[in-house]
């Protein structure tokens, strides 16, 4: 796993990287995008935007870019990254804005939260597997919450992890949860959802429990406010939690919760699969901590990449052809192994040392669409942490 620095840092500087990177491209806050000149010959270059935290950049630096351009000589990766999720939106909004405009979008590949959500707004080429053929070694349920705008190319999923020496048997469901956590003040917390995506999954865990299972499809396919009328009862629950958290404290990271679990301070803790098995090997965390799902699972799924739909299609094609790569069985498994995340092909196409790290994961839930997200860590905000 990769040390994290405080998160306030990281978005400084992130801040300050990102936003002079996506100027270079012609992406500015307000989403003027300057178009670039299509090429009279095949393109050679690919503009990639992807984003979050460092142990993904360095699956660019160190594995992704590095790997295709081995493979394709001629061709090279100009990669933009942003830390700070708030990069997203002026991603989202140039891509919307160019396409409104007729205008050749900034970027031929987007990675990570922003094909989601632009493939909600058909923003996005859809794909086949005529120019994708590794394609047919995904799950097709992947591609349903896309519009198959969008290609998965890593997952991870938030899971608990606990002290097995003090809880030998965790809880496996969310009502078990909540009264083990009631039954033993002071050994569970998870981060404020606004600033790490374990503890955004404790919250919408808690929230859809009272949500109809069609409003909760409803919020995480598009974003309609009306549907937020469901969750009083979930922040109720949440506020009466309070007293049982860690200090009453919510940490500021998906990384402070899983400090708190190296130290002992606490005894349970929702994190996501790819950074708590990493700290496990890496010896963050104890060999006794382990990992489990419970039953109806938290949120999770693949991070999608998508080609916009105004671009040339010289463009799409390199794009395609990366994608594909991307795909290929040895590349997924390097994936796998760098960033412990889940691969994006099924996983019987894979090595069998892969298949068992990732054997009995269970299907995750959608997380609710990104607006919808944000409403729920500004309600939360003002009904929990006050």
């Amino acid at each position: 796993m990769f040390t994290l620095m405080p998160r306030h840092h990281w978005r400084l500087l992130g801040a300050l990287t990102a936003t002079s990177a996506l100027v270079a491209v012609g992406v500015s806050p307000e989403a003027n995008a300057s178009p670039r000149v299509a090429a009279s010959s095949p393109p050679t270059t690919l503009t990639i935007y992807s984003q979050g935290d460092v142990n993904v950049q360095a699956l660019w630096s160190n594995v992704l870019e590095p790997g295709f351009e081995k493979a394709f000589p001629a061709d090279k990766i100009k990669l933009v990254f942003s830390v700070p999720s708030s990069e997203n939106t002026i991603v989202y909004d140039q891509i919307a804005a160019a396409a409104a405009a007729g205008r050749q979008s900034s970027f031929d590949l987007v990675d990570g939260s922003v094909p989601a959500e632009a493939a909600t707004a058909n923003l996005l080429t859809k794909v086949n597997a005529s120019e994708i053929p590794l394609i047919n070694e995904i799950d097709p349920n992947n591609f349903k919450p896309v519009s198959d705008e969008a290609v998965p190319l890593r997952g991870s999923q938030v899971l608990l992890a606990y002290n097995s020496k003090a809880v030998p048997q965790p809880p496996k469901t969310l009502s078990a949860l909540i009264a083990w956590i009631k039954a033993n003040p002071g050994e569970f917390t998870y981060c404020n959802p606004s600033d790490g995506g374990s503890g955004s999954g404790f919250v919408q865990e808690v929230l859809s429990s009272f949500v109809p299972p069609a409003l909760n499809v409803k919020m995480a396919l598009g974003y309609d406010p009306s549907a937020e009328g469901s969750w009083d009862q979930g922040f109720a629950l949440l506020k009466s939690l309070a007293p049982d958290i860690f200090h009453q404290q919510y940490p500021n990271s998906n990384t402070g919760v899983l400090t708190l679990l190296g130290s002992g301070a606490i005894d349970i803790g929702p994190v996501w699969s790819d950074e708590g098995t990493a700290a496990l090997k890496d010896g963050e965390l104890p060999s006794y901590v382990k990992l489990t799902g419970i039953n109806p699972p938290f949120y999770g799924g693949p991070d999608y990449m998508g080609v916009p739909n105004n671009i040339p299609e010289a463009y799409k094609s390199l794009a395609f052809k990366f994608i594909n790569w991307a795909l290929e069985p040895a590349n997924q498994a390097a994936i796998a192994e760098a960033i412990e995340g889940t691969p994006g092909i099924e996983l019987k196409y894979l090595p069998a040392s892969v298949q068992k790290d990732f054997a009995g994961y269970n299907a995750p839930a959608l997380p609710w669409s990104a607006k919808t997200g944000s409403d729920m860590d500004n309600e939360w905000t003002n009904r929990v942490a006050d």
